[in-house]
């Protein structure tokens, strides 16, 4: 007989460590897609004002930066 599986959570907080920034810590919240079973949408999003959002404004300006620098290098 196999393992019990535990529920997945569909809301909390996760730990991360990004290679970049450090650690961060995100809370999430998940959706079951209703149209395909075992398929699941998670947001994840930083409490304003912490570090943790000060460093996902850091990735998201750095991705924003390396979409505009890739065009330029194909040309």
């Amino acid at each position: 007989m196999g393992r019990a599986q535990r529920p997945v959570p569909r809301s909390g907080v996760k730990r991360f460590r990004h290679p970049v920034v450090g650690d961060l810590t995100l809370t999430f919240g998940a959706l079951d897609l209703a149209a395909d079973a075992g398929l699941r949408i998670s947001a994840y999003t930083a409490e304003p004002g912490t570090q943790s959002d000060d460093a996902l404004r850091l990735l998201a300006t750095w991705a924003a930066t390396l979409d505009q620098v890739a065009p330029a290098a194909g040309r």
